[in-house]
């Protein structure tokens, strides 16, 4: 039976990770050419606007043989924006293999994956990539490297560069010390690392016995399935220069999926059972990605924890409390499939046409509940206003945006009732304008995209009183409805509040309701600026009618006059939405931020420190956020991120809301002309 392994790769934009996966594949006779990112022709970033784009976007997948030995890969993409992918890797991964550049070192993207994998306690192996790039000095980048990541770094192989060119990798952890002068140091700081992870090994190390080759790959592999060691390799993928030697290095020291530490579920009666991640236990596993294919339909990539999953059978989506129906099993080496019986933990394989399955949903046993804990997918932070460019297309922009969710669950798409936009977010500029590129090239529907309009609301300051009375005869039955209204303001949050006092019948009780519908409609339409109002009482009190001329209509007109007369004498004013942000930078820049966080009329709460970022804690009004992605990246050379939620209204300052109501009155004028 064949050993599985399950590894995703991990890093920035650019450091290597899908060509490194190309690299692999041709070494072991998986591909008989290697792909190359700038000819659009490689295994995994097969998608026509990665193709355009030179860079992965989607979460990719494939494997390689060796031996008796199956590995399946994940190509996770680096960029930030499409940390969704990011988070799908790691869940659906047992093992991360880091890249990081000797050129570029630790980058923003870098830390923030390492917080991801870092939190899913995954064993890690580092790849540092490029020492190709002239000049590079290994002391300085291996310092860098200790700085971030600590002292459990065990290095594995040392570069060797002469006349400034890398040459080959040397193995450390089969070296003496006295054979390797240039790196002795190297070699020395690896062994007392290896014979640190058990105490019997460090007494024989003491003692000058070689650690032999079995000892090692045991203990090795022990300490990076535990967590203790952090192994690091070197080499440069565009050179194919030490990619055996982590091809070899994998297969040796990498723990299996089914030697990995048994999974943790909860059972049907919440109780927390332990797994074991072998195949003749129960299935349980995650979906870790969804597709859709404009030709294929909707294609789903499972990840298998435990159990085996077979063609032709059934699963419980646990998420989704819904029995899904798999048909036929395929193994996937980017867009091409092969189909198989059946799969073993730790194996990805496709499913097609699973109606209900998703992203990070979990499945079982048909007949069981076993549900295993996953991360949360992180929130939107930009969001744009989106219709169709052709009229009558809404039905299948609708239908568009439905997939573009299931398939991305960091976009989010919600019709704002207060303006009438359809509002679609996600997590910076480069993942909106690829969002609205696949409706374009997937699903047939072209769209047109905008600045939302900022959700606004009027209210009042002081109270006030007001008639509102509507009288008409034009011959026959006229109309007559005729009332008195205080109005007064209400706490921030409280919305609407409608009190009769009417007495003594001087409004029939069957028009008081009509009464405070006119006032809700007035509501709706708000009355300074157009915007909806909020947080005020009307008090109904008096009134007069007529036996035949009153009605239903000509109460709500009356009650409609009232409020606008009285609005209009009661202080208003119009309030905006605050959000609150969180801004994740390096700590050199945090003067430079703050001043962007204080021209925006915005208060900073808090300051964090998050590994060597400052993350600071800011409220700031959303109508000055609109293009604070490409700001932050302009002033931070792009190592600056931030998340936003919606957090209460406040009042808009009154120079500011004077120009608000000024543009609406000519927004106004310019549809009625």
């Amino acid at each position: 039976m064949s050993k599985i392994y399950n590894l995703g790769l991990f890093g920035n934009n650019h450091v290597g990770k899908t060509t490194l996966a190309e690299t692999i594949l041709h070494s072991t006779g998986m591909v008989d050419r290697v792909g190359e990112i700038s000819q659009g022709n490689t295994v995994l970033d097969y998608d026509s606007e990665e193709i355009s784009r030179q860079m992965s976007l989607n979460l990719g997948f494939c494997y390689f043989k060796k031996g008796d030995s199956v590995v399946y890969m994940l190509d996770a993409p680096g960029y930030m924006d499409f940390v969704g992918e990011q988070v799908c890797g790691v869940e659906s991964s047992d093992v991360a293999l880091l890249l990081v550049g000797a050129d570029e070192g630790i980058t923003p993207s870098t830390e923030k994956q390492w917080e991801l994998i870092s939190k899913k306690g995954m064993p890690v192996v580092i790849f540092i990539n490029k020492f190709d790039v002239s000049e590079m000095d290994f002391n300085k980048v291996w310092a860098e490297m200790e700085s971030f990541f600590g002292k459990r770094m065990l290095l594995a192989n040392y570069p060797i560069i002469e006349g400034g060119n890398l040459k080959s990798v040397a193995d450390l952890l089969g070296a003496k010390i006295d054979e390797s002068p240039s790196y002795a140091q190297y070699v020395q700081a690896s062994m007392d690392a290896v014979a640190e992870l058990d105490d019997s090994l460090m007494e024989k190390y003491l003692e000058g016995t070689p650690i032999s080759p079995e000892e090692m790959a045991l203990y090795v592999k022990k300490g990076l399935k535990e967590g203790k060691v952090l192994p690091v390799l070197t080499g440069s993928v565009l050179r194919q220069v030490g990619i055996s030697e982590l091809v070899d290095f994998m297969l040796r020291f990498m723990p299996s999926s089914e030697e990995l530490a048994p999974v943790k579920a909860l059972n049907g009666k919440g109780e927390e059972v332990e797994i074991e991640r072998k195949a003749d236990q129960p299935l349980t596993g995650i979906v870790a990605k969804t597709v859709f294919d404009p030709f294929a339909g909707k294609m789903s990539y499972l990840r298998v924890v435990s159990g085996r999953l077979k063609t032709n059978s059934q699963i419980l989506n646990i998420t989704k409390g819904q029995k899904e129906r798999i048909g036929q099993i395929l193994r996937i080496q980017g867009k091409k499939q092969e189909p198989v019986d059946e799969a073993l933990p730790g194996e990805v394989i496709g499913v097609a046409k699973l109606s209900e399955s998703q992203a990070l949903d979990l499945f079982c046993e048909p007949n069981a509940s076993l549900s295993l804990s996953i991360s949360k997918m992180p929130e939107g932070a930009v969001s744009y206003s989106i219709r169709p460019k052709v009229k009558g297309t809404e039905d299948k922009l609708g239908n568009a945006l439905g997939k573009i969710v299931e398939e991305d669950k960091t976009i989010n798409v919600f019709r704002d009732e207060e303006t009438g936009e359809t509002i679609l977010s996600g997590m910076g500029d480069t993942h909106i304008d690829i969002a609205i590129n696949k409706f374009r090239t997937k699903f047939g529907v072209e769209v047109e995209k905008g600045i939302p309009k900022i959700a606004y609301k009027e209210t009042i300051t002081s109270n006030a009183d007001a008639e509102g009375k509507f009288k008409k005869q034009s011959g026959g039955k006229g109309q007559y409805g005729h009332c008195f209204i205080k109005i007064e303001p209400l706490e921030r949050g409280t919305g609407f509040e409608f009190v009769d006092e009417i007495v003594g019948g001087a409004i029939p009780r069957n028009f008081i309701p009509s009464v405070e519908k006119g006032i809700r409609e007035a509501l709706k339409k708000g009355i300074v600026a157009g915007f909806p109002i909020v947080d005020i009482r009307v008090r109904l009190y008096d009134g007069t009618y007529h036996t035949v001329d009153s009605s239903d209509i000509a109460f709500q007109v009356a009650g409609a006059l009232a409020l606008q007369k009285g609005f209009q004498d009661a202080s208003p004013i119009l309030l905006e939405p605050i959000v609150n942000v969180d801004i994740s930078i390096p700590q050199e820049l945090i003067g430079d931020v703050i001043g962007t966080v204080n021209s925006k009329r915005g208060k900073v709460l808090d300051m964090n420190v998050s590994g060597r970022r400052q993350v600071i804690k800011a409220q700031v009004p959303l109508a000055e956020m609109a293009n604070y992605t490409n700001e932050l990246r302009s002033i931070t050379s792009g190592t600056g991120t931030y998340t936003m939620a919606f957090s209460h209204y406040e009042v808009v300052p009154a120079h500011i809301a004077q120009k608000i109501i000024d543009e609406r009155k000519k927004e106004k004028e310019a549809k009625e002309s």
